[in-house]
């Protein structure tokens, strides 16, 4: 089924513009830059810029990006997750989620390129989308829109624009088993206590508590101690 091409604006709570460092393969926005996300469009246009700066031979190749926000719609990062076709049909749940969950996000965008002008919904992003929506609920993490673009036009398909989103919302095809289920969760909960001993060894680290015992405390190994 072809789905036409769509640039609505969305209606998204006016946030403040967020400062933000992000980093997706050779690719850098700097903390100078400025973004501040009130439609798809917005999201379209920022992914094709970065799309454009890659050579030309790379941009004929397929890329999924993850881009994640938080509650107020502020930007918190962009993720490169597969490269090429074969890449991105092999993709896990986790994959998808792990950051999102790490920085504390509330929705995400899923984004990728094609290498002709058709732009259509197909079949295997379509399952992904409805995938990555059902792991979404358990884990509380909104899969917002699917976005579609191309570095040779300005043009996007937004699912949400189309009514894809709600289309695959009412889906069953890709609710997890028991299983499955247990496992998204127990992921997501050793993120949550990473995060909190992160926060706490960072206090420690302040008050200049050796090192080693901050380790022990938290769990977490010296490397990662020096880093913060």
């Amino acid at each position: 089924m072809h789905y036409p091409l769509k640039t609505r604006q969305l209606s998204f709570p006016k946030a403040a513009p967020v400062s933000l460092s992000l980093v997706c393969m050779n690719v850098k926005l700097t903390k100078t830059q400025r973004i501040l996300i009130e439609s798809s469009e917005d999201i379209a246009r920022i992914m094709r810029q970065i799309l454009l700066r890659e050579n030309r031979v790379s941009r004929q190749r397929e890329h999924l990006w993850t881009i994640g926000l938080s509650e107020e719609y502020k930007m918190q990062y962009v993720e490169l997750i597969a490269f090429g076709i074969p890449a991105k049909t092999k993709i896990q749940p986790m994959e998808i989620y792990r950051l999102a969950l790490q920085k504390d996000c509330r929705y995400l965008y899923i984004c990728h390129n094609r290498k002709t002008s058709d732009m259509a919904a197909q079949a295997d992003d379509k399952a992904l989308t409805d995938r990555m929506i059902q792991v979404g609920n358990i884990v509380g993490i909104q899969v917002f829109d699917h976005i579609i673009i191309n570095p040779k036009t300005e043009d996007f398909l937004s699912y949400r624009d189309v009514g894809l989103m709600e289309e695959l919302s009412r889906s069953t095809a890709w609710v997890p088993k028991f299983e499955q289920v247990k496992k998204i969760k127990k992921v997501a909960a050793e993120e949550a206590i990473r995060k909190r001993n992160t926060q706490i060894a960072k206090e420690m680290k302040k008050k200049k508590l050796d090192v080693e015992l901050i380790s022990q405390l938290t769990g977490l190994t010296l490397g990662e101690i020096g880093k913060l």
